[in-house]
């Protein structure tokens, strides 16, 4: 690894950790909960790809059918290697240690499937592999069941998700980690925020997307002479809750277009208020013989495709002018 100066320097036990999930510890290695790794390069890999790196010894089979790698002689201080089944279910991470699950008792006519549909993102199999049971043999009235946390099931999800975060940034930058590697840029983001499309319409650049969501528009304004409406796409813009318009990103007055991107869910107190004095200054502005540049950039919360703001940016003859607008309303007055 190299510091921005060129210069080498052994990675953290950090950077170590978030990179192969093994961490440096006093001059030994302990290894985090996901025992899949490449035995070229150490990275994580998915269930059932690579070499399942558990227990010491020889080759056996693992708790899912992986193969357990030989121990090797550079293994000589690997705390995992060396830890027993016993002193290992009582790690934090683990599904086995009691911290993680709650005793339940089989009630009568229930199943694998009613239990784990208990909690929110567990399934039949899993289940069925923490209690080391078939998942096809029916349970018994009172059989003693081990129900995970749900808050043990999302912290392993949010976990998953920053790992495959991490790994699709490493994937997409020639390896280099993020500028904050313990939180990396949300998948759906990283996803979302590049390749997108153009489309133009008279003077106006509108840019879009992968997941069809409108994420930009600059251009110059125009003055309709006959405005132009299509209610359909007002209508049917996503997520468009019970106090919102169907608002424009460009108004029709300004040549904005009738297709679908813009259009989109804006609170209709914002829409008929503060929106709308901006949008009278620029047609002052244009009418008066004036040129108006504008840029237009909504922020989504998540992958949501009703913006939680819109940040505009405007120029009149070279000055230029900014205001975000939230799209909720604290009260009436905000905006009228």
């Amino acid at each position: 690894m190299r510091h921005t100066d060129g210069q080498s320097r052994q990675p953290t036990a950090f950077e170590t950790y978030l990179r192969t999930g093994r961490r440096p510890l006093q001059g030994v290695v302990e290894r985090k909960f996901n025992p899949w790794h490449d035995p070229e390069d150490g990275r994580f890999t998915f269930k059932g790809q690579g070499h399942y790196f558990a227990g010491a010894g020889g080759n056996a089979r693992g708790p899912r059918g992986g193969v357990r790698r030989t121990a090797l002689p550079q293994d000589e201080g690997d705390a995992f290697l060396q830890e027993t089944d016993s002193a290992r279910h009582q790690r934090e991470d683990d599904p086995q240690d009691p911290r993680n699950h709650s005793i339940y008792v089989v009630r009568p006519g229930e199943s694998l499937t009613r239990i784990a549909a208990r909690r929110k993102g567990l399934t039949v199999k899993d289940l069925a592999w923490l209690n080391g049971i078939s998942a096809a043999k029916p349970l018994r009235v009172g059989q003693q069941i081990k129900l995970p946390h749900q808050s043990y099931l999302d912290d392993g999800k949010r976990a998953y998700q920053k790992f495959l975060a991490l790994s699709y940034y490493m994937d997409t930058h020639s390896g280099q980690l993020p500028p904050d590697p313990a939180n990396p840029p949300p998948l759906a983001s990283q996803i979302l925020d590049r390749d997108w499309r153009q489309e133009i319409r008279g003077s106006y650049n509108y840019y879009i997307d992968a997941g069809s969501r409108f994420r930009r528009v600059f251009g110059v304004v125009t003055l309709a002479e006959a405005p132009i409406r299509s209610r359909k796409s007002q209508r049917e813009v996503p997520e468009r809750g019970a106090r919102d318009d169907g608002g424009h990103y460009i108004a029709p007055r300004f040549k904005g277009p009738t297709d679908w991107f813009n259009h989109f869910a804006q609170d209709l107190h914002v829409n008929r208020g503060a929106y709308r004095v901006m949008e009278n200054g620029w047609y002052k502005e244009v009418a008066a013989g004036k040129k108006v540049f504008i840029d237009i950039k909504p922020i989504y919360p998540g992958a949501s495709r009703r913006p939680s703001e819109v940040a505009v940016s405007w120029l009149i003859d070279g000055k230029r002018h900014f205001k975000r607008f939230p799209n909720e309303a604290s009260d009436k007055k905000n905006g009228r």
